[in-house]
């Protein structure tokens, strides 16, 4: 199992949180988002092959194994936030440990798994093919052009530096590494009566200008998990957590408060 590398953000002594972030990311892109909230302690992870975290000899399984990762770094009772990739590991790691979740934040969630059979599945699966077929013929240049083409309210290309641009190439095999946890659900996590099973509060958040795979799997997922609910970030793409964060520190505030989750007035009345 790979030891992923975590940094505390927030509030120390605050209710515990802990924060996995989309591919391409790093830890450090939660801090607008956690600046702008209600004061969590928050374990800020990055993900296998990201930020300061190894990159595996062998992705195998990429959800898995990334979920994997996850539980090893969850050691108490905590507020799971997870952003685009992050929030579909959070979701695998949430449903095979409920006993780990006191809330759960799915933020564009990516398993679309759960979209299978509606209208947005087949057009996306389409649309991933010519992303895919470059990381198998070598042109992880051309591969990652197609990732962020793929998601709307990521930079351009063109606007980013060589360096970052090297390692998102670099990161390209992870991407395709996740076809069997994504779209064939390795996880089992909808096989029946696993997220009608999970108990814990859930917030689904997705941006009003993302592709309608993200809706269309954030719907099919409020309709399984049975203390689901839905927000939209308005002018939000995909990158909601980063490009809109006060909108969306607010909107999850606002659930925290809504469904009795612990807070830093609750955890300390002398705080303050």
């Amino acid at each position: 199992m790979i030891a992923l590398h975590g940094q505390r953000l927030g509030t120390p002594g605050a209710p515990p949180a802990v924060l996995a972030h989309c591919f391409l990311g790093n830890g450090g892109s939660w801090r607008r988002l956690l600046a702008a909230m209600a004061p969590l302690d928050a374990l800020s992870l990055d993900l296998p092959g990201h930020g300061a975290s190894p990159m595996p000899d062998s992705p195998g399984d990429f959800h898995a194994l990334t979920a994997d990762a996850i539980t090893a770094q969850v050691a108490q009772p905590s507020l799971l936030i997870g952003h685009s990739f992050g929030a579909a590991s959070m979701l695998r790691h949430a449903l095979h440990h409920p006993q780990t979740v006191t809330g759960l934040v799915l933020i564009e969630p990516v398993f679309f798994a759960a979209a299978r059979g509606m209208p947005a599945y087949d057009p996306y699966r389409e649309s991933e093919r010519a992303l895919h077929g470059a990381v198998r013929a070598g042109d992880l240049e051309h591969a990652a052009r197609e990732f962020l083409a793929l998601n709307p309210g990521s930079p351009s290309w063109e606007s980013l530096p060589a360096p970052v641009q090297r390692q998102m190439a670099a990161q390209m095999p992870l991407v395709s590494a996740t076809e069997q946890g994504l779209f064939g659900d390795s996880g089992g996590l909808c096989a029946p009566g696993v997220m009608e099973g999970f108990d814990p509060p859930v917030l689904l958040l997705v941006g009003s200008g993302t592709t309608p795979i993200f809706h269309a799997t954030v719907k099919a997922l409020a309709q399984r998990l049975p203390r689901a609910e839905v927000a939209v970030i308005p002018g939000a793409g995909h990158m909601v957590p980063i490009s809109h964060p006060t909108e969306t520190a607010q909107v999850i505030d606002a659930w925290i408060r809504r469904t009795g989750q612990p807070t830093a007035a609750t955890e300390n009345p002398c705080a303050g």
